[in-house]
C-alpha cells in the first residue's frame, strides 16, 4: 500500500508585536507561506504569549507600544531565567528613530533591525537568517553541554566545572569516610543576576561574572575546589573537621559578595548571593550532598536571598533557641544550629554588654555592634 500525501513539518513560528494592525498585517502577508505568524498588540501581550509558546523562533517587535514598549519587552526577554526565551532572536521594527535609540536597543540585546517599508524578499532573508542562527547556536550549545560534562575548566571564569566538582567530590567524600572527617558541599547563586544581562547586555554581564568569580575564588583555600556549576551558580568543596565550619565558610563568601563593588560607566554595582550548604555525614555520596545543598539554596532564594541556609526548614519556621540553649549548643559544637539566630541573640545580650562596658570599663565597640545588628 502506498501513501501519496506526505506529512509536512510545521512552519517556524514567528511572533510579531506591534500596536499597529496594519503593520502586523503587512508583515504577516510578507511572511505567510514561509513562517507561521502569531500576533500581539503590545509588549505585555507578547510577553504573555512567549510564556505559553515555547516554539517561537523569532520575535519581531516595534519599540513604541502601549502597556509595555519594545525596550521593556527586550529587557524582559534578555533577563529571563528561561534560556530559550533569553536567547530568542529579537528583531526591532525601526522608523525614523535617532541613532541613540537604536544604539540603546543594541546594548539591550537587539539581534537585528527592519523598517516598516522593508520589502518581502529582504524581510524573509533577515528573519530566516536570524532563525537559522538561533538554531545553529542551540545546536552548538547542546554540543558544548556534552563537552562540558567532561571538561574540568569553565571557559568564561577559569573556575572548575560541575563535572570537576562531582569528580573531586567523590574523591573528597571517600577520603573523609576513611579518615573520619567531613566534607563541606556548598552551592551559591548570585541573586537576580539575570537582570544584569537585561540591563547592560550579555558581554558586560560576562565581565562582571568573571570579576565576581575571581573574588569568590580568593576567599576559599587553595586546597578547596570552586566551580561554576550553572549560569550564575557556583559550587564549593572544602574539608571539615567538625560541624559548624560550613557556616563559617558560607558566611565568609556571603559577606565578601555583599561588600564587593563593581564600577561600570560611573555606576557602582553591588550584588548579593544565596547559599545552601551541607556538612556531609559519613558515607554520603556527592550527588546526594548536591541535592541537599540545592534544596537549601532554594529555601534561601525563597526567603528573599542574601542568606545562608544549612537546614531543610525555612528560617521563618525555625524556633529560635534561648540564650542558655544557644550557649549549650555551642559547647556541643553545634554552631550551625545557632548561626541563623545570631542577630536576635546578640540583641538580647546588648544590655549585659552595655553594663559590662559601664562597670568594668571593657571598651567594647558597642556602637559598631549596634550598627551591624540593626542595619541588616
Amino acid at each position: 500500500m502506498t501513501v501519496d500525501n506526505e506529512i509536512s513539518s510545521p512552519l517556524p513560528r514567528i511572533l510579531v508585536a506591534d500596536d499597529s494592525r496594519i503593520v502586523r498585517a503587512t508583515i504577516k502577508k510578507h511572511l505567510t507561506g514561509v513562517f507561521e505568524i502569531i500576533e500581539a498588540c503590545d509588549g505585555e501581550e507578547a510577553w504573555t504569549m512567549l510564556q505559553g509558546e515555547p516554539d517561537v523562533k523569532v520575535l519581531i517587535s516595534d519599540l513604541g507600544m502601549p502597556n509595555l514598549d519594545g525596550f521593556g519587552l527586550l529587557q524582559r526577554v534578555r533577563s529571563c531565567d528561561n534560556a530559550q526565551i533569553r536567547k530568542l532572536p529579537f528583531i526591532v521594527i525601526s522608523g525614523e528613530e535617532e541613532e541613540e535609540i537604536k544604539l540603546k536597543a543594541v546594548e539591550l540585546g537587539a539581534s537585528d533591525f527592519i523598517t516598516k517599508s522593508t520589502d518581502r524578499t529582504e524581510l524573509i532573508a533577515r528573519v530566516s537568517a536570524n532563525a537559522l542562527r538561533a538554531e545553529t547556536e542551540q545546536q552548538l550549545s547542546e554540543s558544548r553541554q556534552e563537552l562540558d560534562q567532561k571538561a574540568t575548566e569553565d571557559p568564561l571564569t577559569g573556575l572548575g566545572t560541575r563535572h570537576l566538582l562531582q569528580f573531586e567530590g567523590r574523591q573528597s567524600l571517600a577520603y573523609a569516610t576513611r579518615h573520619n572527617q567531613r566534607t563541606i558541599v556548598l552551592l551559591l547563586q548570585l541573586d537576580r543576576f539575570a537582570d544584569v544581562a537585561g540591563q547592560f547586555g550579555q558581554p558586560v554581564a560576562d565581565q562582571i561574572l568573571k570579576a565576581l568569580a575571581k573574588m569568590l575564588a580568593s576567599k576559599v583555600r587553595s586546597e578547596d575546589t570552586i566551580a561554576r556549576v550553572d549560569d550564575y551558580r557556583f559550587g564549593v568543596l572544602s574539608s571539615s573537621n567538625s560541624a559548624g565550619e560550613e557556616l563559617v565558610l558560607a558566611e565568609r563568601l556571603r559577606t565578601a559578595l555583599e561588600h564587593a563593588k563593581i564600577n561600570f560607566k560611573g555606576n557602582v554595582l553591588r550584588f548579593t548571593g544565596s547559599i545552601g550548604v551541607v556538612n556531609c555525614e559519613q558515607g554520603m555520596e556527592i550527588d546526594a550532598a548536591l541535592e541537599v545543598a540545592e534544596r537549601r539554596l532554594d529555601i534561601a532564594l525563597a526567603s528573599g536571598g542574601n542568606r545562608v541556609v544549612a537546614q531543610d526548614v525555612p528560617p521563618a519556621q525555625q524556633t529560635p533557641p534561648s540564650l542558655l540553649d544557644a550557649l549549650e549548643l555551642l559547647q556541643q559544637g553545634r554552631a550551625q544550629d545557632v548561626q541563623p539566630y545570631l542577630q536576635p541573640l546578640l540583641v538580647q545580650l546588648l544590655p549585659l554588654l552595655e553594663l559590662g562596658n559601664q562597670q568594668l570599663l571593657l571598651g567594647l565597640p558597642l556602637d559598631r555592634l549596634k550598627e551591624k545588628l540593626y542595619v541588616r
